[in-house]
């Protein structure tokens, strides 16, 4: 039996944060009880199609938007539905999203009770200068007070995000932000650089010179202060961005990584099926409706809301097999390459030595890997694989 992923994208947030390009909407009620129903109505339909039907579900994560603005009683039946479409494995991984201004250890006991099992909090900085800077709502005495109140709920595996590389952001301020971090005792950390998306607001107002991006260097420094801190404390690097202690990494983040099967349900929700080489198909993924009224609408109709698809070709799915298996600390399976597409993975990307010369790749066995060089290049080197 096939194992899938789930992922329940809620679109609302109290306010829309200034970097943020996900297909979010600022709202102080939303339809809380129609939405969820639609979310269901639509994996019901999934669910009976391939390669989905008959599969268990192995993750479950909902992201947004802010999630945690929903009832408990509403994230309870969600799971409970799910559970009744299709077979949920013993230890399945189950993730919320939270911001620390929309939570209080009363509704994270309700999560918790409702079947949460991981909990990622969105704290994103300790520094309240960089808070404003990234136009977040909550204080820093609100993340301190939810991470308290998250072991207090008997969350066993907690995440939070930081963001680094903040318009004004010094050394000293992300090292006091790990430190701090380090302080509450995690089993992963997300830490991001900020991105400027393009027509974002934060981008907008980069374009016209009201902030000032972190140069090269000093992105690049936090990036290496991170993966030297953290490690020692216990985190581990398993991916470009992430750090977990031992048996807490994302499984979630994991099967996307690994091309595994997945289904996105909500409004802009994208969804994957792998392909099979030998039948000359290399996979297919699609999109939602991003408008939550439409695609609601679209559900309560045909029972589905898709807006958008694509039939990878051969060539991109090989890419895309790359680019994400280097993103994870143990790399890319050059025999499982081979085994999957017929072709020697020097063969379909002769450039590799070069890289590998360069520092920037190197060989283990049959696994292929960034070098420390190479993740301060990783997107370049991602892009050539395409």
């Amino acid at each position: 039996m096939s194992v899938i992923s789930i992922y329940l994208h809620i679109p609302w947030c109290l306010e829309l944060c200034p970097y943020c390009d996900f297909n979010t909407r600022a709202a102080r009620k939303w339809p809380e009880e129609r939405y969820a129903k639609a979310l269901l109505a639509e994996l019901r339909q999934r669910m009976q199609q391939s390669p989905f039907a008959g599969s268990s579900v192995g993750t479950i994560f909902m992201g947004g938007g802010t999630p945690s603005l929903f009832a408990p009683q509403t994230i309870s039946m969600l799971l409970d539905g799910i559970r009744e479409t299709g077979s949920v494995v013993e230890n399945a991984e189950i993730t919320l999203e939270t911001n620390p201004g929309s939570i209080d250890l009363d509704r994270l006991r309700g999560f918790r009770q409702a079947g949460i099992n991981r909990l990622s909090l969105g704290v994103q900085t300790f520094t309240p200068h960089l808070l404003r800077a990234l136009g977040r709502q909550h204080s820093v005495d609100d993340s301190r007070t939810a991470l308290r109140d998250a072991r207090s709920a008997s969350f066993t595996n907690l995440s939070l995000d930081l963001i680094h590389a903040i318009p004004g952001q010094t050394a000293a301020e992300l090292q006091a932000d790990l430190d701090e971090a380090l302080s509450f005792g995690p089993d992963h950390i997300s830490a991001y650089s900020l991105t400027y998306e393009p027509g974002t607001p934060l981008t907008r107002d980069l374009e016209r010179g009201r902030v000032q991006r972190l140069g090269n260097e000093e992105e690049a420094e936090m990036f290496e202060t991170i993966r030297k801190v953290l490690p020692p404390a216990g985190l581990m690097a398993y991916e470009i961005s992430n750090f977990a202690r031992p048996g807490f990494e994302a499984r979630h983040n994991q099967a996307y990584w690994r091309g595994n099967p997945y289904i996105g349900l909500g409004a802009g929700a994208h969804s994957y099926r792998p392909g099979k080489a030998a039948e000359n198909s290399f996979g297919r993924r699609w999109m939602n409706l991003r408008e939550p009224a439409e695609y609601m609408e679209s559900v309560e109709g045909t029972g589905l809301a898709e807006d958008e698809s694509e039939e990878l070709t051969r060539q991109q799915a090989m890419g895309e097999v790359c680019w994400l298996a280097l993103r994870e600390g143990r790399g890319l399976d050059t025999r499982n390459f081979q085994s999957r597409y017929g072709e020697p993975t020097l063969e379909a990307y002769p450039h590799i030595p070069e890289l590998c010369e360069q520092g920037m790749l190197e060989w283990s066995d049959d696994w292929l890997r960034l070098t420390p060089q190479g993740l301060l290049a990783a997107d370049d080197i991602f892009a050539s694989f395409f």
